[in-house]
């Protein structure tokens, strides 16, 4: 009886973990996804900064900090005269079988402008 006990319920409790594991890496993986487009955000929103440039420094960012955390990620960025907008979408590693988990973060911000000051002394 306790064989049949400890066979059945191993399983369950092996499941459990890994689920458990699984919603970690996911959510490191999206915390990764986020920060990677603010920093995105960060270069194409500089008065001379271009959408080239936040897809550059995004691409970096997550080569650099977790290379396999976020598969297959997908970067999109635009720019306009009022604010620029990344965009990152992906996959986070699966460890539970049959579970996918896609990732997606966005990062928004004004575009730096130089007003000159009109009104002199």
């Amino acid at each position: 009886m306790a064989t049949l006990s400890v066979v059945l319920v191993i399983p369950v409790v092996l499941f459990l973990v890994m689920t458990v594991a699984q919603f970690v890496v996911y959510f490191h993986a999206s915390h990764l996804a986020t920060a990677a487009a603010q920093e995105g955000v960060r270069a194409a929103q500089v008065a001379d900064g271009t959408t080239e440039a936040g897809r550059a420094q995004t691409e970096d960012f997550l080569a650099q900090a977790g290379p396999s955390l976020v598969l297959s990620p997908q970067i999109d960025v635009t720019r306009d005269t009022d604010g620029a907008r990344v965009e990152v979408r992906g996959q986070a590693p699966q460890i539970v079988p049959l579970l996918r988990v896609g990732i997606r973060a966005v990062a928004t911000g004004p575009v730096e402008r130089f007003d000159p000051d009109v009104a002199g002394p």
